[in-house]
């Protein structure tokens, strides 16, 4: 299936002209590696909107677009805990084993939250 990220990618891909063998050599990555990013096969590489906004130089709303894509495209995350205190720690592990209970209103109220100073 492919995800938010992968049509944005090709969009992007496209709009530029560009074939995947192309973007896949710009990008120093095999055709077939771009083409399963592209339709979600692969998990996407951290370092892939940097990459592509430099070898592109993609403007603030085109990288804010490939962004969000990934934000929606991911299907899991990893959280380092080794740098953080006890507190943090906990914070972290108890929002992870209550995740599937959350329901949609606490999510929001949650995500108001911790968007409070983007708001300011």
């Amino acid at each position: 299936m492919i995800t938010e990220f992968g049509k944005v990618l090709r969009k992007l891909r496209i709009d530029r002209g560009e074939t995947l063998k192309i973007m896949a050599d710009n990008l120093d990555m095999t055709s077939s590696y771009l083409s399963a990013i592209e339709c979600g096969k692969r998990n996407i590489p951290t370092d892939l909107i940097e990459r592509l906004t430099s070898i592109y130089k993609l403007d603030e709303n085109e990288q804010q677009e490939l962004s969000a894509a990934y934000d929606k495209s991911l299907s899991s995350i990893a959280v380092e805990l080794s740098k953080s205190n006890d507190c943090k720690r906990d914070l972290a592990l108890q929002f992870a084993r209550k995740f599937d209970d959350i329901d949609d209103e606490l999510a929001i109220q949650i995500l108001k939250f911790l968007n409070h100073d983007k708001e300011e």
